[in-house]
């Protein structure tokens, strides 16, 4: 029984290549080269950031930001780590009580967010992040930038929503605002009244429109039902904001600032 016929290879001898031959596969092979160093750097920058998310929730803010900082490194023009960044030295300022350091890390927050902003302008997040940034900055400004710089919690909030409908935190930012514009003091609603030329509109009922946008929008965030809590509780309506604090307790807390509410529900609820 004979056997497949034997296949034979004759081999040719290579022709030289001509300048646009070899200019095409060394772009080809450069291309690959940068496709999988890209792959690993974004690997790299994952890896990263999952461990400052892991580091933040144990606390440990300043290993969080050193883990961020080396995936800035990596990617410069990262939204989410110039978010997150932004995040970091925001919740800083409230974790330090020397007031330079305070309004060091302000600062940083904002540039941060800012460059969020101009990296990734229809990214719902940057414009939270901002939004805060800028909010966290009235603790350190007179009265009159005090009120400048509310416009603009308000515009980056409203654009977040615009962007994302179910931007939680664009909702909670708006509820606050609304209230806190709705309850001026008398200085500081006349310092408003010249700025925005009449008192721009805010009320009571739209930020508790805003607060249950933000809470079906996270349901599961224990910082929307009591900031909720504490708004009912100044507008008198203290058995619905029970009823709010009682949800913070079912709540499991994830971060220090869920842990200190959770302190507040149980002191409310004794």
């Amino acid at each position: 029984m004979q056997g497949p016929p034997a296949v034979v290879f004759e081999l040719q001898p290579l022709e030289p290549m001509n300048k646009e031959q070899f200019f095409i596969i060394l772009v080809v092979v450069a291309a690959t080269l940068f496709s999988n160093l890209s792959f690993g750097q974004s690997s790299d920058v994952s890896t990263l950031l999952r461990k400052a998310d892991e580091l933040d929730a144990q606390e440990q803010t300043d290993a969080a930001i050193d883990s961020l900082a080396q995936a800035e490194k990596l990617s410069p023009n990262n939204p989410e780590v110039l978010i997150k960044l932004s995040q970091a030295y925001s919740d800083k300022i409230d974790s330090t009580k020397d007031g330079s350091r305070k309004l060091k890390y302000a600062n940083l927050a904002l540039d941060y967010a800012r460059r969020a902003v101009r990296v990734a302008p229809n990214n719902a997040d940057a414009h939270v992040s901002l939004s805060v940034a800028y909010g966290k900055m009235t603790d350190f400004v007179d009265n009159r930038t005090k009120m400048e710089y509310s416009k603009v919690v308000k515009s980056e909030a409203q654009t977040a929503v615009d962007l994302n409908p179910k931007c939680d935190l664009g909702w909670l930012i708006l509820a606050r605002w609304n209230f806190d514009m709705a309850t001026l003091n008398p200085v500081l609603k006349v310092i408003a009244q010249t700025l925005y030329g009449q008192l721009p509109p805010a009320s009571k009922e739209k930020a508790i429109e805003y607060f249950k946008k933000a809470i079906a929008a996270a349901p599961q965030k224990i910082m929307h039902h009591a900031e909720y809590a504490l708004v009912l509780e100044a507008m008198g309506q203290q058995q619905e904001a029970r009823a709010e604090w009682l949800k913070v307790k079912q709540l499991k807390p994830i971060d220090v600032q869920d842990r200190q509410y959770r302190a507040q529900a149980d002191a409310k609820l004794n």
